[in-house]
């Protein structure tokens, strides 16, 4: 009854924000079922949205709300987040295995260009998806996206760390906890729920209730239950360092357009990938950033601060603009 009533709530002072209808929707994949949230009419130039870990589509909602009308919007629940399905047991969440997830809609949609927003973990399966199958993307918004720069020494003793950070989930312990799925995931009140997302993701009330109305199941008893994937938790990535990244990323031929948190870039996340701040690094000179105040989740919590920027970049493409 509580979730119920806070959707309500919710619907409510969303009205008048949002200018575009929104519906859900759902695509079949092999392992399951792929939801999300879409915005607009399906006959305007696509763009996906791609969410970070243990999130969901819901929370691009603030941001949709105060870009262009003239675009088709959809947001994606990857596995194991939102009302997406689980991976199946015993397969490891990585950053390549969710980039069929980015495939899986295309082809559904039957898209042959699109425009990507990616925040954080999004970040990175955009960049994988746009180096496989190149041609697709025309333009991609990064928000704050850290996992894509996560580093390791390229020696021996790195890639021994890089391999017990991600891989001790096949131990006895993590295994089962990791693959017990929902049924032995822990109960909260509403209000304890909401006070672990604030407290873990640092972001206000409003925002955590985007989250929420898609990361919550009725567990009995006025109580809920996180909707994630366990797995989720260590999604891992390529033992790359900083260089090694540099090399790939920089030689991109899609114009992007980059946001990055201050309160991130202050604690030192992304000291080994100067290149990220330096765009005459990018040799075919088609990338620019920004640094925004805030923390990592500033598009959910101050979408005013970069939502006008990504609709002049994204009003650029070429390809939407002989459709407009």
């Amino acid at each position: 009854m509580k979730l119920t009533k806070l959707l309500t709530s919710l619907n409510m002072s969303m009205k008048g924000k949002l200018r575009l209808q929104e519906k859900e929707f759902n695509v079949k994949a092999p392992w399951g079922n792929i939801a999300g949230l879409a915005w607009g009419d399906p006959a305007n130039p696509p763009v996906i949205l791609c969410h970070g870990k243990m999130d969901a589509s819901s929370g691009f909602r603030p941001l949709v709300s105060r870009l262009p009308t003239n675009f088709y919007y959809l947001s994606i629940d990857l596995p194991g987040n939102g009302k997406s399905d689980h991976l199946p047991k015993g397969v490891r969440y990585s950053v390549m295995d969710l980039v069929p997830t980015i495939v899986k809609v295309k082809n559904h949609f039957k898209w042959d260009k699109f425009i990507y927003i990616g925040h954080s973990l999004g970040v990175p399966i955009g960049k994988f998806f746009n180096i496989a199958y190149p041609g697709h993307i025309t333009r991609v918004v990064e928000i704050d996206p850290i996992p894509a720069h996560h580093n390791w020494p390229c020696t021996r003793e790195g890639i021994h760390d890089w391999f017990h950070s991600y891989y001790g989930m096949y131990d006895d312990d993590k295994f089962h906890k990791f693959n017990s799925g929902i049924e032995t995931a822990p109960k909260y009140t509403y209000e304890r729920a909401e006070q672990l997302t604030m407290q873990t993701r640092v972001i206000s009330k409003e925002a955590t209730a985007h989250v929420l109305e898609r990361s919550l199941v009725p567990a009995g008893d006025g109580l809920y239950k996180f909707s994630f994937d366990q797995r989720m938790k260590e999604v891992a990535v390529l033992p790359f360092d900083g260089k090694m990244l540099g090399k790939i990323y920089t030689t991109t031929t899609t114009p992007t357009l980059c946001f990055l948190a201050k309160k991130m870039i202050d604690i030192g996340i992304y000291d080994n990938v100067r290149f990220l701040m330096d765009e005459k690094a990018w040799p075919n000179g088609n990338y620019r950033f920004k640094i925004v105040e805030g923390g990592h989740d500033v598009h959910l919590d101050n979408p005013d601060c970069m939502a006008e920027d990504i609709a002049k970049f994204m009003l650029e493409d070429s390809s939407v603009k002989s459709k407009l």
